[in-house]
Order: structure tokens, then C-alpha cells, then sequence
């Protein structure tokens, strides 16, 4: 019997006030990451009006820049932190969703909060929720859709859908537990079921339209930057840095290990024997049969991913701890030495965390604070140069208040460091600019140029830019916090 709605227990409202400031300390202490740049430049971009493919790159489906953009609006001058801190709340809802899922399903108040809760200590769960990337915004809203399966009915399986489409829209990954929760549906007897999943496709195809609208304004760069460059583009970086083994088998070793920095992994085990144990109670009910297909199509898209990074694993913890909240409400003992491998997968997965604290208590400050500052002594040397125009940069989270990054760097290092990728007319046509097509940044040149933000990520790269803006004409106006800034002579 599936419980029904009631006042949150005092212990419940305590222990997520308790979560929502672990989240908000990781956001601040989390260590600054080369792949923000996309995110907060297209998000800058995106509040200007400009749209993803049409008028900057962007490497995946569009959704997080629209639903960001207002942040922009608000703490312009400070979006990497306000990123953050947006995400680290997004987490929040994600784990509470996941409680609301496990309490609908007939998980006990104690099982649900104790297994939500466990998603904090996943070190993939962890990372996302530190970093201005669009991981959190596709978990909540797919953590939405599971929270509205578990109700039933044909209008909460639309709204599920439209949640899992939207998820997909904000990140492609999210397509494939989508699509397992779907035949996972049709895998019945049962034709009132069966008619349920129709919903949810459509919902389904209703939260893809951001996706399909925006493709449709620019087909080819879309198709170009978000399916093309993510099958191509890894595989070509990686080989080149020397690092072709991570797009192999091995990926698969680096998924368990990271299922392995917290309970994701124990957890898969213990419900992979109680669902093989006993077969018909699992896969009978069709909230597990949903949950464990939601959860396989997170690993699936997990394992597809060349090379395999540790924000893949995401889009499986929130099914899997709704599953675990059952598991253990079901009051089988447990041996001993299973509850203390449980204890040590947990305490593993605030191993990387407590890092990040202490590197935040060696420097003095947390990253993302020192961001603010380094991108205020930025601005502040812009200024002073008298630059008013867009600036060419491949970190686009230090731009500072009233300025914007140059829209043929919205995509930071990771469209710049490709080579045979675009055509010089494509490049044109589609705002960029790759090491091997710097034509079109001598066209129109920027207000300034800067380099100088990624000296141990990505040092080739900071070489040759710095290269391209002596070759423009431009000259060393001023060194800053690490940075570089060239202007026009």
C-alpha cells in the first residue's frame, strides 16, 4: 500500500535544511572546472537573446542556457557562482524528488530519507552538484518524471514525459532512460498500461520541441555541434594527448570505480539479488520494473560515452536510490559485514569532498570565490585599457561585469582545440573559431584577447592563441591574476 500525502516529519524537514548547506559548502569549495566555460558563456549569450546553433556553438541540446539565462539578468558579473549555487539547489530537489518517489512507491519516512540522502554521498552526484555544467537540471526534471510514474494515470504519465523529454532537452544523455522507461511500459500484458506509455511518449515528444525548434532554425550546425563533435571530437582530443585507452573497453573499469566512490555500486548489488531473487515481484510491479529500466538506461548512456567522465553516471542515482529506499524498508537482515561494506562505500564517497574542503583551507578561499575576485581584477584591467567590445577568451567563466565573451568562443577550448573539423565557410557560417580556422577571428577582431586561464589544463592551447593575437597586432597590455590581456595597438 503506497503512502499516501502527509505533514513532513520534523526529522525529514531537518535533515534536507541539513543537505541544501552541504550542497550550498561544496558549490563554494568545489575546485573550477575547464568545462564551466561553455556553460556560463552560452548562458551570458543566451540572456543577451542570442540562441544556441543560430547564433553562437553549442555542444549539446539547448534547454540550460534558456532556463539559466535570467540568472544572467540578476547576479550579472557573478553567473559562475550563481551557477553554482542554482545547481547546488537543483540538487536538493533532486534528492527530496527521490524521497517523494520512494515514499509514493510504499517505502517507509526512514528508508526514503536515509536512502535519498545516500545520493550526496555518490562522488558522481557530489562533482555535478559543485560545477556550473547542465547536469542537475536534466536529474531534477527526470527525478520529476519518476516522482509523477509512481502516482499513475494517464495525465501524471503525460507530465512524466514531459519531464524526461525536457531532461533530454537539456542534456542527450537523458534520451536513453527515457527510452528504457518506455519499453520497460510496453513490456506487459497489460493493455491499460500499454495505452499509459502512449502518454508518456508524447509528453516525451512535447519536452523535446526547445530541441527540435532550435534545430530547425539551424539544422546544420546543430547537427555539427551537438551529435557530430560529441561521437568525433573526444575520440580525436584523446588520441592526440596521448590517452586512446580511455576510449576502449577501460571506460567500463573507470564507470565501476566511480560507482565505487559511495553506495551506488553496493546498492546496485544488493537490488540486482533481491530483483534476480525473486523475479516476479520485481519486474511484476511495474513502479520497479520502471525504476530498474530508468536506472539501466542511466548506465547504458553512461557506457556509451567516449571516453567515460564521471558526471555520465548521474542520470542512473536517482531510480536507483528510489529502488534502494524499497529494498530496505523490506526489514530482511542484513549480515554484519554487508552493513559495514555499506558503511565503508559511504564514507569512500566523501573522501574526494573532504579534498576539496581541505584545498579550500590551504588556499585561503574557496574557488569559487577566488573566481570572483580574479574575474573582478579582470574587469577592472579591461577597463583600464579602455575595452568595450566583446572579448576572445577559452574561459568564459571569468568574464566580469559589462563584458561578454566574443560568440565564436562560446564553446571555450573544447570546439578551439579540434583540427579538421569545420570548414573555413562553415566556421564563418557558424560563428567559430578552431586552432586550424582563425580566418574569421582576423575579419572581425575582438576588443581584447585573453590567455592565460588554463596554464596547466591546457597550455598548448593558451600558446597558441596568445600566437594568433600577436599575429593580429595585438600587444601585452597588462598581466592580472594569472591572465594575460592583449589589446589592438
Amino acid at each position: 500500500m503506497r503512502a499516501g500525502t502527509r505533514a513532513v516529519p520534523r526529522r525529514t524537514a531537518f535533515t534536507f535544511a541539513a543537505l541544501a548547506v552541504w550542497l550550498l559548502a561544496i558549490a563554494l569549495v568545489r575546485p573550477l572546472s575547464v568545462d564551466e566555460s561553455q556553460y556560463v558563456a552560452s548562458t551570458a549569450l543566451a540572456a543577451e537573446g542570442l540562441l544556441p546553433y543560430r547564433d553562437f556553438a553549442y555542444l549539446q541540446t539547448p534547454l540550460q542556457p534558456l532556463v539559466f539565462a535570467p540568472l544572467q539578468w540578476l547576479f550579472a558579473g557573478h553567473l559562475l557562482l550563481a551557477m553554482r549555487i542554482a545547481n547546488a539547489l537543483l540538487g536538493l530537489v533532486t534528492v527530496m524528488l527521490v524521497y517523494g518517489a520512494a515514499r509514493r512507491a510504499g517505502a517507509s519516512e526512514r528508508s526514503a530519507l536515509t536512502a535519498s540522502a545516500m545520493l550526496v554521498a555518490c562522488e558522481s552526484f557530489a562533482w555535478c552538484v559543485g560545477v556550473a555544467r547542465n547536469d542537475l537540471l536534466p536529474a531534477a526534471l527526470l527525478s520529476l518524471g519518476l516522482w509523477l510514474i509512481v502516482r499513475g494515470g494517464g495525465w501524471t504519465r503525460l507530465g512524466a514525459g514531459l519531464a524526461f523529454g525536457l531532461a533530454a532537452s537539456a542534456k542527450i544523455s537523458y534520451a536513453v532512460p527515457a527510452a528504457a522507461v518506455f519499453l520497460a511500459g510496453v513490456w506487459t500484458a497489460d493493455a491499460a498500461e500499454r495505452r499509459r506509455q502512449l502518454c508518456f511518449a508524447g509528453g516525451v515528444a512535447i519536452g523535446l520541441l526547445p530541441t527540435f525548434v532550435l534545430a530547425a532554425l539551424a539544422p546544420r550546425a546543430f547537427l555539427a555541434e551537438a551529435i557530430i563533435f560529441p561521437a568525433r571530437a573526444p575520440a580525436q582530443y584523446y588520441t592526440e594527448i596521448g590517452k586512446a585507452w580511455r576510449l576502449g573497453p577501460a571506460r567500463f573499469g573507470e564507470l565501476l570505480i566511480a560507482a565505487a566512490v559511495g553506495p551506488a555500486l553496493i546498492a546496485s548489488v544488493e537490488i540486482a539479488r533481491r530483483s534476480w531473487a525473486e523475479p516476479g515481484r520485481w519486474l511484476g510491479d511495474s513502479v520497479r520494473r520502471t525504476m530498474i529500466a530508468a536506472a539501466i538506461g542511466g548506465v547504458v548512456s553512461a557506457g556509451l560515452n567516449k571516453p567515460f567522465q564521471i558526471f555520465y553516471l548521474l542520470p542512473a542515482l536517482p531510480p536507483l536510490f528510489v529502488l534502494t529506499a524499497l529494498v530496505s524498508g523490506e526489514g530482511a537482515a542484513r549480515r554484519r559485514w554487508w552493513l559495514g561494506a555499506w558503511a565503508l562505500f559511504i564514507a569512500a564517497g566523501f573522501v574526494p569532498v573532504a579534498g576539496w574542503f581541505v584545498h579550500a583551507a590551504i588556499h585561503g578561499m574557496p574557488p569559487a570565490l577566488d573566481a570572483e575576485r580574479r574575474s573582478e581584477a579582470l574587469g577592472n584591467a579591461l577597463r583600464a585599457q579602455h575595452v568595450h567590445r566583446p572579448i576572445a577568451t577559452l574561459a568564459g567563466q571569468y568574464v566580469p561585469t559589462g563584458y561578454s565573451v566574443d560568440p565564436r568562443f562560446a564553446a571555450g577550448p573544447f570546439l578551439y582545440r579540434t583540427r579538421g573539423f569545420v570548414a573555413p565557410e562553415q566556421a564563418r557560417e557558424w560563428r567559430i573559431v578552431t586552432r586550424d580556422q582563425t580566418a574569421i577571428l582576423a575579419e572581425r577582431p575582438p576588443g581584447a584577447i585573453v590567455t592565460g586561464t588554463y596554464p596547466d589544463s591546457q597550455p598548448d592551447l593558451e600558446t597558441q592563441l596568445a600566437a594568433q593575437a600577436k599575429a593580429l597586432g595585438y600587444r601585452q597590455a597588462a598581466q592580472v591574476d594569472g591572465f594575460t590581456l592583449w589589446v589592438r595597438r
